[in-house]
Formats: structure tokens, C-alpha cells, sequence
């Protein structure tokens, strides 16, 4: 599952950047702070891919226990 959002004109192929977003309390409460408009390095138009990846889901069986789930967030310039 995935969300993707466009900035502008979109991106220009100038590379990308990936972050891990933690949620605990099932999703309820973030956990720690990504912040996509740093990752875009100030430029126009990106962007951002939010989704569960394969390392997401292999976390998942120690994070449940915790109450706590991940999703990794991308930046594409």
C-alpha cells in the first residue's frame, strides 16, 4: 500500500531520500517527526512516497508487541 503526492511539477530525476516514519499505539500517535520539505532540499517540485515496504513488514513482528508500526517515507526530486 502506497500514497504518493506530487509538489509542482514533479520530479526531475535529481535523486531521492528515505526515511522511516514510527507510529505507536497502532498508528494512533507519530512517534517521530519526518520532515519532507528538509528531504526535497528546497527545490519546487517533488515527490513524496509513503509506503509499506518489504523492511516494514519484517519489522512488524517486533514492533506489534510494542503497539508500534513503521512506514517508510520517500522523497523523489
Amino acid at each position: 500500500m502506497s500514497h504518493r503526492h506530487v509538489v509542482g511539477v514533479g520530479p526531475t530525476g535529481v535523486g531521492e531520500e528515505t526515511a522511516r516514519q514510527y507510529y505507536i499505539f497502532f498508528g494512533l500517535i507519530p512517534f517521530n517527526e519526518v520532515d519532507t520539505l528538509r528531504m526535497a532540499g528546497g527545490l519546487n517540485g517533488y515527490a513524496v512516497e509513503s509506503s509499506y515496504t518489504f523492511t516494514d513488514f519484517l519489522l512488524m513482528p517486533i514492533l506489534l508487541p510494542l503497539t508500534s508500526t513503521s512506514r517508510t517515507v520517500t522523497v523523489q526530486k
